[in-house]
């Protein structure tokens, strides 16, 4: 997960503060869960900003860092519209942020596999859809009155950048908690690892590249060719570029590649 920076206004797409003012007002005459329900399947407008979005991480999913190739990004609001659940179970009497369907600002755009529920060989259920654990349910927003500042989600926010600070990418591809066991950002590392799957299939993919890297930094040296290739890797338009960047800082200790770093 790498801090992405969402453009602000007056940066957002074209024709997006006329959609958002037609579409705020049609959900304003909507007083039950069910019609809300109704209305965003009519009037799901906010997929015209995924370009924008895609733009943001230069085209990669806002959690894992992965570029989606073959399937479409989803367009994930980060507080769920219509619902929550913890842990898999919902959240009773919680009808969903409803009030943010529309805020760009809750807007995050993810890969299929960080977003949708899928179980991994073993049966654990991966993705986010509409799980929003809070530290304290007596401090989770239900109304649009109330302070979303209080509520401290569990899951980490790629949109905050000392969140992102949370994790850690050691060379086996993992991502890892990078806060001591027992204290609150380590609970929140743990579960935004385990709940998107940032360890599901691509620990392999990322320690195989790693691996030609370390070969070239350790037998061929400071070459124009070798700083060009690590240079892209570092990237932030690179595929897990968070990766990268803590694997080739292992090199640290030589001077040319620190300079890079």
């Amino acid at each position: 997960m790498r801090f992405v920076q969402i453009p602000l206004p007056p940066h957002l797409p074209k024709r997006w503060l006329t959609i958002y003012a037609a579409r705020s007002a049609g959900l304003s005459a909507c007083p039950t869960h069910d019609l809300r329900s109704t209305y965003f399947k009519k009037h799901s407008s906010w997929g015209r900003l995924k370009m924008w979005l895609a733009q943001a991480s230069q085209y990669r999913c806002w959690y894992c860092e992965a570029k989606s190739d073959r399937a479409p990004f989803d367009v994930d609001h980060f507080r769920p519209k219509l619902g929550v659940t913890v842990d898999g179970a919902v959240l009773l009497g919680h009808d969903g942020y409803y009030w943010l369907a529309y805020e760009w600002w809750n807007f995050r755009l993810s890969c299929q596999r960080c977003n949708r529920p899928e179980k991994d060989s073993s049966g654990v259920l991966h993705g986010k859809a509409n799980e929003f654990p809070v530290r304290d349910e007596a401090h989770r927003c239900a109304l649009p009155a109330a302070v979303l500042a209080a509520e401290e989600p569990m899951l980490l926010d790629p949109c905050v950048q000392a969140d992102c600070e949370l994790l850690a990418h050691g060379i086996d591809g993992e991502v890892k908690p990078l806060a001591s066991e027992g204290t609150w950002d380590n609970q929140r590392a743990r579960y935004t690892i385990d709940r998107l799957g940032l360890n599901w299939n691509t620990p392999e993919t990322k320690k195989n590249s790693w691996r030609l890297l370390d070969d070239l930094i350790r037998l061929a040296g400071h070459q124009p060719a070798v700083v060009a290739h690590l240079q892209e890797h570092l990237s932030t338009d690179h595929e897990y570029s968070s990766f990268f960047r803590s694997a080739i800082g292992t090199h640290r200790d030589k001077a040319w590649v620190e300079a890079l770093l």
